[in-house]
């Protein structure tokens, strides 16, 4: 075949499949609209209330200086609070003998025995333990078993464990005192496709809601918004993903910014998204802002920076976040 037939057909077939993304894109935003407000509920009760909180970042892409911790672009953060140890997220490497997840556990003596439940926040690699692990719908927190035996492991879609026990979360879910999962909401990316995702939230006495978000895929107006109608308790923290890779060219987060993008490719994540999250979540008046680097860039650590002054952290592993009464 002549070559410029070759390019010919070569330069149609491209049209046709970015025809054919474009086509799945506009069906997936149409599905979530759709969806999203089926899973509101109209209130949870019996949740409680804890005394504290800890959030201690056992993955992270950033690392305090000389720790001898990995850093990776994913996340894992041992949740305590109320007599409960609960593992959120596994991270990226969990399928590799080595993983970030184990290596850091060990380092900073964090045991994975007496862990009382697991919360996947949603089925992508950089939380589930990697591509194998989102391909097999599962996670995994090593090469080696580690996951303790029949624990249980609350997941935002359906997923399997050879160990755990999976619950699929259908509606806000008490898993300890003060501390509930939400129902899981949607969200379409132009690559990556359809994707729900889950928040965690604790109870803090005299303090309010803690919320801990995995990417924060979903529109932020609409996590902050199920928090407030399924729990009559203010939102006083944000802590973890939010899916900021803004200006992400010459970061490592080109990937993020690219295959993660809610929007069509012409759209790239911008400082206009970036302020729309800042003014959602300044609107609850927080006294706690922490954001996690692995995919956000160091212009979005910035702009929270200036906009939450010394209420904002940039998460980094092995940097544990306390939260008591007293943070009010």
């Amino acid at each position: 075949m002549p070559w410029n037939r070759v390019l010919a057909a070569t330069a149609a077939g491209g049209v046709a499949g970015l025809a054919a993304l474009a086509g799945r894109y506009a069906a997936g935003v149409a599905r979530a609209g759709r969806e999203w407000p089926t899973l509101v509920e109209a209130g949870l009760g019996g949740l409680g209330e804890v005394d504290e909180v800890s959030i201690l970042p056992l993955v992270e892409r950033l690392t305090p200086k000389d720790s001898g911790l990995r850093g990776e672009p994913g996340v894992s953060y041992l949740v305590s609070a109320g007599g409960r140890r609960v593992l959120f997220d596994s991270g990226l490497s969990g399928g590799t003998p080595q993983s970030a997840l184990a290596h850091n556990a060990r380092a900073l003596g964090v045991a994975f025995a007496g862990l009382d439940a697991v919360v996947i926040s949603h089925l992508h690699a950089d939380h589930v333990g990697g591509l194998r692990a989102m391909r097999q719908h599962t996670f995994t927190f090593s090469g080696e078993p580690l996951e303790p035996p029949g624990v249980p492991a609350h997941v935002p879609t359906q997923m399997r464990h050879p160990r755990a026990d999976v619950v699929v979360t259908s509606g806000p879910t008490v898993i300890g005192p003060g501390m509930a999962v939400l129902p899981p909401l949607p969200r379409m990316l132009f690559w990556l496709g359809y994707v729900t995702e889950q928040v965690l939230v604790v109870n803090v006495a005299g303090f309010g809601l803690v919320l801990i978000s995995g990417c924060g895929h979903p529109r932020i107006e609409q996590i902050l918004g199920v928090t407030e109608r399924v729990l009559d308790v203010p939102i006083r923290a944000v802590v973890g993903g939010l899916h900021l890779p803004v200006h992400a060219a010459r970061t490592p987060l080109v990937p993020q910014a690219i295959l993660g993008n809610p929007h069509p490719p012409w759209q790239p994540i911008s400082e206009r998204d970036a302020e729309h999250v800042i003014k959602e979540i300044h609107a609850r008046g927080p006294q706690v802002v922490a954001l996690s680097g692995h995919d956000s860039t160091p212009w979005a650590y910035d702009a929270f920076g200036r906009a939450f002054g010394d209420r904002y952290r940039t998460l980094r592993a092995g940097e544990e976040l306390q939260i008591t009464a007293a943070a009010a």
